[in-house]
């Protein structure tokens, strides 16, 4: 046996980054066998224990991947040794400062390199394993089946780092406030507007009955005027049937706010929201912006996050439920994975992670890596009822500059609980910039739209209806004076 002395450190890339390494390439890595002789809590005697990683550590703490119990062992410290790969062999290291580690019966005082079939003893008395190192390509970590592995990648990899990766993200989360897509508010309108008292239920439906009453008066209105034809095109006074349409349109319109969870080993917590705002149209389909139901494919910070949950397959878990809360108290909830999106365009990237000083590159994908990929920021779902927005797809292809469109939705959050009704939303009038769509396979228009209205409706007036053509979606990257609307021609 040959001895070195190194000062041993445990590092996440010998843990995570090997475990990484196992899943996805298993031709090019090794593993060995503990053969358990002596039964414990943990492991019964004659057990084979694979371990896939790079660098494990024996003892009876928690976050030890080779564990043993007080009750049977009490003279097993709580990080006893580790065994640590160094180049093609692996070496034993001596980590307790109070009890012995043997190997094949001699006391181990720094660390001494493994042969295949030593026995590996923590402390006099105690328990026993085999080091054994299979022959030929039994040896490749390929040759563990990819279910097996999984459990060896979250009992090995990520058991040392459960609190580490619980705490990375919530950081990452936290580093993402403030940019992007995503505005992120926790007003105190919001919170009221999340657990209305029995006052502002009655207010809503003092609002309810406001508004049908309106409604008819309008309609008694428009029996009364009288129309003219103005280049095919029936006019009857343009201002008063907007405001008529508008208000009709209103309780179609709802205020969304998307909450993001995390579930790390069982536990899950909310890390994040944001506010938008979606609509309903007569067939039934609720519509909003995808960076309101996926934020973490827009912002790069939540796309660490993300990285990490794909890397860990499945074991942590990233969502989000979109609430949609009305002027009529309408209201429902829809989890992110309900929502019928394209990502056909969106594009892999890497991503590099830092935990504890160590950086890991990581595979990842965004949706908007290419320029095309900005004309998918739409999600919709049906949701079984239906709203009183129509849709004009035919018409949101082909718009010439000049046209006047209407928005509808809650820039900042304002007119969510900050009127005499809970939920009224804002209006805002833009005309297009340039005929037909943009290379984005955007509309674009002039600046006037803020966070908040992302995922609202867009609207042309013709021939005195109101027809939604398109969705906000985003400031233009190239200038400060125009927005991006998705055409509704782009849903599939």
């Amino acid at each position: 046996m040959s001895n070195k002395t190194v000062q041993y450190k445990r590092t996440l890339r010998g843990s995570v980054g090997a475990g990484v390494g196992a899943l996805f390439n298993g031709n090019g890595r090794r593993f060995f066998i503990l053969e358990h002789k002596d039964a414990s809590r943990y492991h019964k005697a004659g057990e084979s224990q694979k371990i896939i990683i790079d660098q494990v550590e024996l003892g009876r703490d928690g976050d030890c991947q080779v564990r043993f119990d007080d009750d049977t062992f009490p003279t097993v410290s709580r990080k006893h040794a580790a065994i640590v790969k160094d180049g093609d062999k692996w070496k034993l290291i001596q980590l307790s400062q109070t009890n012995s580690t043997f190997l094949n019966g001699k006391p181990v005082t720094t660390e001494w390199y493994l042969e295949n079939g030593d026995e590996i003893q923590l402390s006099i008395g105690g328990p026993r394993m085999g080091f054994i190192v299979p022959a030929g390509k039994q040896s490749l970590v390929s040759s563990i089946k990819m279910t097996e592995r999984l459990e060896l990648f979250r009992k090995q990899a990520l058991r040392p780092y459960k609190t580490a990766i619980a705490c990375m993200f919530t950081l990452l989360v936290l580093l993402s406030f403030g940019g992007g897509y995503v505005i992120w508010n926790q007003d105190k309108s919001i919170k009221d507007l999340l657990s209305m008292t029995e006052t502002q239920h009655l207010m809503i439906q003092d609002a309810k009955k406001k508004y049908q009453q309106d409604s008819i008066e309008w309609a008694k209105k428009i029996k009364n005027i009288k129309p003219v034809t103005v280049h095919n095109t029936t006019v009857i006074d343009g201002d008063k049937i907007l405001t008529n349409r508008i208000d009709a349109v209103k309780p179609s319109v709802y205020a969304v706010i998307t909450t993001v969870y995390q579930e790390v080993n069982g536990n899950t917590q909310k890390i994040a929201r944001s506010i938008g705002t979606g609509f309903l149209t007569s067939d039934g389909t609720f519509v909003t912006a995808r960076h309101c139901v996926e934020p973490w494919l827009f912002n790069m910070e939540l796309n660490k996050v993300y990285a990490v949950c794909q890397a860990s397959q499945g074991m942590y878990k990233m969502y989000a439920v979109v609430s949609a809360i009305n002027n009529k108290n309408d209201n429902f909830t829809i989890k992110n994975d309900r929502f019928v999106v394209d990502s056909s365009y969106d594009s892999p990237m890497k991503v590099n992670v830092e935990v504890e000083g160590e950086t890991f590159e990581l595979d990842s994908k965004v949706a908007f890596g290419t320029e095309s990929s900005l004309g998918n920021d739409w999600a919709y779902c049906k949701i079984g009822k239906a709203g009183n927005i129509k849709t004009g797809k035919s018409m949101s292809s082909s718009l010439k500059s000049g046209t006047t469109v209407h928005v509808l939705g809650f820039p900042q959050g304002n007119g969510i609980g900050d009127g005499k009704n809970l939920v009224d939303p804002i209006y805002n009038k833009l005309n297009v910039a340039r005929d037909g769509l943009t290379n984005a396979r955007c509309i674009m228009v002039n600046q006037g739209i803020d966070h908040g209205n992302s995922g609202g409706p867009v609207f042309m007036l013709d021939k005195g209806q109101l027809y939604v053509i398109g969705i906000v979606s985003r400031g233009d990257h190239n200038s400060k004076f125009y927005n991006h609307l998705i055409p509704m021609c782009n849903l599939k």
